[in-house]
């Protein structure tokens, strides 16, 4: 019995599945046959779709956890074969050749073949420093990558294998795995987090064949390989769908942060209000500007495009603003001298300087404090349980080298069919003369008040993480952050309109609930509305239920928000630093100067 699955994936965003090999023209190629067309290997799609099954599969029936969850079991090789439906499907994890129970993989996925060969596209990033605002010199935080453009279509095939057992339970799971796909919450490849990756099964059929019959057998060798059909059952994945959501179970009592729970969407576009560029070096050396706008594509009459980079940067900086900002008024209260204050902020500091490489530069990053604190033998246990508790806030949300990030923020497309620019010619001032600077000019080509679609997707969130992100928002649109090139020159400044949010969840206990002391009446009012929305709950996404954003129910909303934003003040409040952190270095704030403190000058309080 021959059984298949084909589809076609269309890339909505850049996709770069990297070799790690660079050129002259960029750092990092994107993978090719070995005649030089782009692919995305099998390897790739196996492993992004074997994530989302084993966080599925949990909530399946009672099923138990893949032995993929507990990496702290003995290395020497001594664990038996898992036997979980997402092992059953995908191959064990740690096969032994002497164990009958292991087995490997019965679902074959072959590498995705691209349809047209579109244009490659080199894509530029830069680190930004936390205090100045500008590039990161000093770390020299610069890349590119290839990538393909938004719009590439792939070829999708997977193949059942016929000692596929437990079809009953495994075929529903790679069902609710691939309609997550079809819903386009999945991504692949390189940077998935930073824009890159975004995608969208469409076209899913079930192909199935006895070639043990003489006549389906002959019609094989007449018209060509099964999986070329065009004939197949379009309504399986529904179907399949169907019976999964059927067999969904209350989350686990350990609530491991691994476990699919939730989601959360926001959609809303990004208009800005004056002159607006994130900077494209290729596109500025082809149009002749030193400055000119990242286009979707080298071709004429290419629409501009936001990256994701360049917005998820301005979301961290600022949500890191945010929470120093309440952490330092926290450590006002540690006492009167500055020094105790200073000593009580670097302890409860929830928010690192990311970029940072020393252990004693101020707000140290989490990564430079577990490589100069931690044994190795204590770093590779972090690496087998996870560092998420000895991470701060900000890394937790946004990710760091030792977690990976929750919060994916895309491509953002332009939005509306004219493109308005605008070259504007630049030129810096002497100082001491007052007039032109020799050898100081500059210009650029600019949008002007262009917009662009915004899509923020946070995998299984918390109430702090959605209160913090909140309170970004707001201050985005309300000018006190601003996105792209020039902030100084008056670019970048934004507002948002038409916003959208929803939030998909299991069950109803997985809805992202305010948390906070049970006295306080802020939270009290918003689980009252949290339990109003989830009664109210609207149509199925997939597998999840879904509460979706209604002007009908904005006072409800309103109230959600609130408590989700206190129960982020509460995590402030109530965190800790897991490292004993003392530096001698100056910050931008708690310094002292000939025997002076900035804070004393400044203080955060004033009558």
């Amino acid at each position: 019995m021959f059984r298949a699955i084909t589809a076609t994936l269309v890339v909505s965003t850049p996709l770069h599945i990297g070799t790690g090999r660079g050129t002259e023209t960029a750092d990092d190629l994107i993978r090719r046959t070995a005649d030089g067309y782009p692919l995305i290997p099998g390897t790739a799609i196996a492993g992004a779709l074997r994530s989302i099954a084993t966080r599925l599969a949990t909530r399946f029936d009672g099923e138990a956890p893949c032995q993929a969850f507990n990496q702290a079991l003995d290395r020497e090789g001594s664990r038996k074969a898992c036997g979980c439906i997402v092992c059953q499907l995908f191959g064990d994890v740690n096969p032994q050749e002497d164990d009958e129970r292991a087995s490997a993989a019965r679902l074959l996925v072959y590498d995705a073949v691209l349809d047209t060969l579109p244009a490659l596209q080199i894509r530029d990033g830069v680190g930004i420093d936390r205090v100045t605002g500008a590039a990161a010199r000093r770390e020299r935080i610069k890349f590119d990558l290839e990538v393909l453009p938004a719009g590439a279509t792939f070829h999708v095939r997977f193949e059942i294998d016929a000692r596929l057992q437990d079809v009953d339970k495994t075929l529903p799971l790679l069902a609710a795995a691939l309609t997550e796909w079809e819903q386009r919450r999945g991504a692949i490849g390189g940077r998935v987090n930073r824009g890159l990756g975004a995608f969208q099964l469409t076209n899913v059929q079930w192909i199935e064949r006895d070639l043990n019959q003489p006549v389906t057998l002959i019609e094989f060798l007449r018209n060509g390989p099964p999986w070329d059909a065009r004939d197949g059952d379009l309504n399986w994945l529904t179907q399949q769908v169907a019976l999964a959501r059927s067999r969904i179970t209350p989350k686990p009592s350990s609530d491991s942060p691994v476990v699919a729970r939730s989601w959360a969407l926001a959609e809303f576009t990004l208009a800005a209000t004056g002159p607006f560029l994130t900077n494209d070096l290729t596109q500025a050396g082809r149009s002749g500007f030193d400055h000119a706008p990242l286009l979707a594509a080298y071709t004429k009459g290419a629409k501009p495009v936001l990256p994701g980079s360049s917005l998820r940067g301005v979301l961290r900086s600022q949500a890191e603003r945010i929470a120093r900002t309440l952490a330092t008024h926290k450590a006002w209260d540690a006492g009167p001298k500055a020094s105790e204050q200073r000593q009580k902020f670097l302890s409860i500091c929830p928010a690192c300087n990311p970029l940072t490489t020393k252990a004693n530069d101020p707000v140290a990053s989490c990564n430079s404090l577990i490589k100069s604190t931690m044994s190795k033998k204590e770093r590779d246990e972090l690496e087998q349980t996870g560092a998420e508790e000895k991470l701060c806030l900000a890394c937790r949300l946004f990710g760091s080298t030792w977690n990976g990030s929750r919060l994916r923020v895309e491509d953002a497309p332009f939005v509306g069919e004219r493109v308005e620019y605008k070259a504007l010619d630049f030129l810096a001032i002497d100082r001491f003369t007052g007039g032109g600077r020799d050898s100081a000019k500059f210009d650029a080509i600019v949008l002007w008040q262009p917009k662009f679609r915004v899509r923020l997707l946070l995998d299984n969130p918390e109430a702090w993480e959605l209160g913090w992100l909140a309170l970004v928002l707001r201050d985005l649109h309300e000018g006190l952050s601003t996105v792209g090139f020039g902030r100084a020159k008056g670019f970048g400044a934004v507002e948002i309109k038409d916003e959208r949010l929803t939030l998909g969840f299991l069950t109803d206990d997985d809805f992202p609930q305010p948390q906070a002391p049970a006295d306080n009446s802020t939270v009290q009012a918003a689980q009252s509305a949290a339990a109003a929305l989830v009664a109210a709950k609207g149509v199925s996404s997939g597998v999840y239920q879904t509460a979706i954003y209604e002007a009908s129910r904005q006072a409800s909303w309103l109230e959600l928000a609130e408590g989700w934003v206190k129960t982020f003040h509460t995590a402030i409040n109530g965190h800790k630093h897991s490292f004993e952190v003392t530096t001698d270095s100056k910050d931008s704030y708690f310094t002292e100067i000939n025997g002076i403190w900035l804070s004393e000058i400044y203080p955060v309080r004033v009558s």
